[in-house]
């Protein structure tokens, strides 16, 4: 089941495992009931950490090879068995944990077939561009991600298809029609994109929508705003993708920049501002901070798009166009619960909104900045509603892991 359907149980949990025990109904269905303590409360009523509860599994006895676990099945998998050792790739005594789930705080009911995940989330990185080097980038920016303990992460970069719609599984940075291992998007909690005028095919497509268009958390720089570029006998797809996808993600799209010889002046953030959790800690001089990233602009934005940073256009080549734009922003969009997939969930039940941050920052010279390196970590925290990672020892190490610009 896609990541963005258990994003929509009405029970998400972090638990520990206390006790396993396993009831068999028939010859081939077997509840497996489990004993745990909450650890972390992301989404249910009823439940607080330090509370303990119940947890039933179904699983069935298949034949060889056929899926019927209730445990993870993202990549990074142990074989077939998923990241836990317990019957049919469930967890264990002691294992931590997550839970996605419908029933009620008394008796959780896991989603099948994949309603236990690993504790610490997984973040997707889409590095496919053919301008800012997004290929060593995103993999730096996912190295800070995991050092911080935000998030477990896997980077998908730009590649052909073999002919049949499938991904090869070579990077191919000139490629623009699929995605290494595109599939692992459905597994991932949120994601992270560096973008520029793809042509996905059809199936690494479908796995990219299930991952960015569903209501997940989302990241996205610089030209992310122009993330397509089908042509226009395409189909009636094309626009969707070209036009349609930048401004409902992420409120606005592709329009122009400053020039190549510009630079930007990171300007102050206003004292508001510099309260979000994307700002903490970060540290912009009054006199502004000038990186290589030339100016993009961006106005008019979604009504709902919180500008966090502002920036001016140094030794502009577009002197009659607007000097100052915003250069970061925050979405908080509601989300509508669905029974996809549910046995038993409560008729109406309210999610958390998603979060989507968005710079136009992204030259491979800005992230020799320490503080935009600092920004670029802290929107993915932040979508990711894991800001308690943030504490002062991890800005320390982000500031202090130089980044070298190809």
């Amino acid at each position: 089941m896609p990541q963005w359907v258990l994003a929509q149980c009405p029970f998400q949990l972090e638990v520990t495992v206390l006790s396993i025990e396993e009831k068999a109904l028939t010859d081939q269905i077997t509840n497996v009931w489990h004993r745990v303590r909450i650890e972390r409360v992301l989404l249910g009523d009823g439940l607080e950490a330090g509370d303990e509860t119940a947890v039933v599994s179904q699983v069935r006895s298949l034949a060889p090879g056929t899926v019927g676990s209730t445990g993870d099945r993202g990549p990074g998998s142990t074989g077939d068995r998923g990241p836990f050792s317990g019957p049919n790739g469930l967890p264990i005594k002691g294992d931590r944990a997550r839970i996605f789930a419908d029933g009620t705080a008394a008796i959780l009911k896991t989603r099948s077939p994949n309603g236990w995940q690993r504790a610490k989330p997984l973040l997707a990185f889409v590095a496919a561009d053919d301008e800012y080097r997004s290929e060593i980038t995103m993999p730096f920016l996912a190295g800070l991600v995991e050092r911080a303990g935000i998030a477990r992460t896997m980077v998908h970069y730009a590649t052909a298809d073999d002919g049949r719609g499938s991904p090869l599984a070579t990077p191919d940075f000139a490629a623009r029609t699929s995605l290494t291992e595109s599939h692992g998007l459905r597994s991932a909690d949120g994601s992270v994109l560096y973008m520029r005028f793809r042509e996905l095919q059809s199936n690494p497509l479908s796995d990219f929508a299930d991952a960015t268009t569903r209501g997940l958390p989302l990241v996205g720089f610089r030209t992310s705003t122009h993330a397509f570029r089908y042509a226009a006998n395409s189909g009636p797809g094309a626009d969707q993708w070209n036009e349609q996808f930048p401004r409902q993600q992420f409120g606005t799209g592709w329009s122009f920049h400053h020039g190549h010889s510009s630079k930007t002046r990171i300007l102050p953030p206003t004292v508001e501002a510099a309260r979000h959790p994307v700002l903490s800690g970060v540290s912009i001089p009054p006199e502004g901070v000038i990186v290589p990233s030339w100016l993009y602009n961006v106005e008019p934005l979604a009504a709902d798009c919180r500008v966090l940073l502002w920036g001016e256009s140094v030794d502009s080549e577009r002197p009659n166009a607007p000097q100052r734009q915003p250069i970061l922003w925050v979405r908080e969009v509601p989300r509508t619960s669905s029974t996809q997939g549910s046995r038993e969930a409560p008729a109406e039940f309210t999610l958390p909104p998603q979060r989507i941050a968005f710079s136009t920052l992204g030259h491979p010279g800005d992230f020799a900045n320490a503080e935009v390196r600092l920004i670029a970590v802290h929107m993915c925290a932040w979508a990711m509603r894991e800001e308690a990672a943030l504490t002062d020892a991890v800005r320390a190490v982000v500031r202090g892991t130089a980044f070298e610009a190809p």
